[in-house]
């Protein structure tokens, strides 16, 4: 009877007890037994493994200088190139585990900082509110960061007339020009701005003037000692008081003219604009002044007239600048330097075997005794190494000879040497050829295009 009675009270406990009835699904097992599991991992993990390494990004970077020797030096942090960094940290569970980007703060490591420039800084993290734990990595793990003392100079304003044109027959006179407020001062880093000699206004928009003007900026450009323009963006730092500036330019009627010069013995099949792209003037414009308008047609000012054979490889020459009488030279330069850029070009001599005679009076028999010439070309450098000695063409021209009764003559003549291939290249020196003329006889005369060279 006790067997009955035993399973007549488990059979009443399943009916009536929630946990025994529960047990009865297979699903509801499996959740207890998931949920059992975690709890004993949670208190294993808490017991066994105490603490745990977390990572946290964006955790903003600090460079501070306060209370140290680099701030008692005068220094100051100009820039830094990081911002922000990544920390994996390890500490306790339950103080890490809650610990986010705004709970910790990066800073940089000041050393003892006794020149300008930029240090790599190591990096360290700290937590904003006493947590304790320990570093595991950061990245990046360092900083590079510019040092530098501030300083504050006072500069000459200066003007800068880029923009500004004179109008026709007008001329700015630099060194009159009065710009207000004459200084400007400026705040920035020790390097910086140790390198800016002056400040210039610069005149924004292009403007031409042909009287007195007064011109308004508020742009600034700063200039070292050199003349080339500081470029002054967000490194840069510079400080300085924005203000309208005033350029009192003055004009004075004058005018300015090309500096150019003539060439001459020049050959019909020579490029001449290739030569004066290679002939450098060391200046290429000179302002004259006048008493009167006497120069409104001028346009050129010439230096000298040039023989194209007086030029060589190395041709250089000093022109002085000779002006008329009663006029001014407001240039300020007393002569011009003309030089041959021989860039590209080479020098080369050759040997030349045939000379021609033409345009001599029918009456003579013409012979150049001067049979041969050592011809020096100068010109583009493939020009000249194509160049065959049977394509230089030496011509004597005896149109200008006055006529004469005698038997026979000898007279030395100048040479003609043009090259019909090449209009690049040319003869430079001086060349002689002797002539002889024989009277000719009745039957034998020709005429000056036909005369003989043999």
């Amino acid at each position: 009877m006790n067997k009955p009675q035993a399973k007549w009270s488990l059979e009443r406990l399943k009916h009536f007890h929630p946990i025994v009835r529960m047990f009865e699904s297979r699903m509801a097992t499996i959740i207890f037994s998931v949920v059992i599991a975690i709890i004993l991992w949670f208190v294993i993990s808490i017991t066994i493994y105490p603490t745990t390494p977390i990572t946290i990004n964006r955790v903003p970077l600090q460079v501070d200088l306060t209370g140290t020797a680099a701030e008692a030096d005068g220094y100051s942090v100009i820039t830094f190139d990081v911002e922000e960094v990544s920390v994996q940290i390890e500490g306790n569970r339950s103080q890490v585990g809650n610990l986010s980007a705004e709970s910790l703060v990066a800073c940089a490591e000041i050393p003892n900082i006794t020149t300008a420039g930029t240090k790599n800084l190591e990096i360290v993290v700290k937590s904003t509110d006493g947590t304790q734990f320990t570093v595991k990595s950061i990245t990046p793990s360092s900083v590079n960061v510019r040092f530098d003392k501030i300083r504050t100079v006072t500069l000459d304003v200066v003007p800068d007339l880029t923009n500004v044109e004179s109008a026709a027959g007008c001329i700015i006179n630099e060194d009159d020009i009065v710009v207000t407020p004459a200084t400007v001062d400026v705040t920035g880093p020790a390097q910086v701005v140790s390198q800016i000699k002056n400040a210039s206004v610069l005149i924004d928009s292009a403007t031409q003037i042909g009287t007195a003007a007064k011109l308004v900026s508020e742009k600034l450009e700063f200039c070292d000692a050199n003349g080339n323009i500081i470029v002054v963006d967000d490194t840069s730092h510079l400080q300085y008081d924005l203000m309208q500036y005033t350029v009192d330019i003055p004009v004075q009627y004058t005018k300015e003219m090309d500096i150019t010069y003539l060439l001459r013995n020049v050959p019909s099949t020579f490029d001449e604009e290739f030569l004066r792209e290679r002939l450098m003037l060391s200046t290429d414009k000179i302002t004259l002044a006048a008493p009167d308008q006497s120069l409104e047609n001028s346009s050129e000012f010439t230096l000298d007239t040039i023989s194209l054979s007086d030029i060589t490889l190395d041709f250089s020459k000093n022109y002085t600048l000779e002006v008329p009488e009663g006029y001014e030279n407001m240039s300020g330069i007393s002569s011009v330097n003309l030089t041959l850029d021989s860039q590209g070009l080479v020098q080369k001599d050759f040997v030349v075997n045939e000379i021609n005679i033409i345009n001599g009076s029918s009456a003579y028999a013409y012979k150049a005794v001067t049979e041969q010439l050592i011809v020096t070309v100068v010109g583009r450098a493939e020009s000249v190494e194509q160049l065959d000695p049977r394509q230089i063409s030496v011509t004597v021209d005896l149109l200008s000879l006055q006529q004469s009764s005698e038997e026979s003559m000898s007279f030395s003549c100048v040479p003609t040497i043009s090259f019909e291939k090449y209009d690049d290249i040319w003869a430079s020196g001086d060349y002689k050829v002797i002539v002889t003329a024989e009277k000719a006889s009745q039957g034998t005369q020709k005429s000056g295009s036909e005369t003989d060279t043999e």
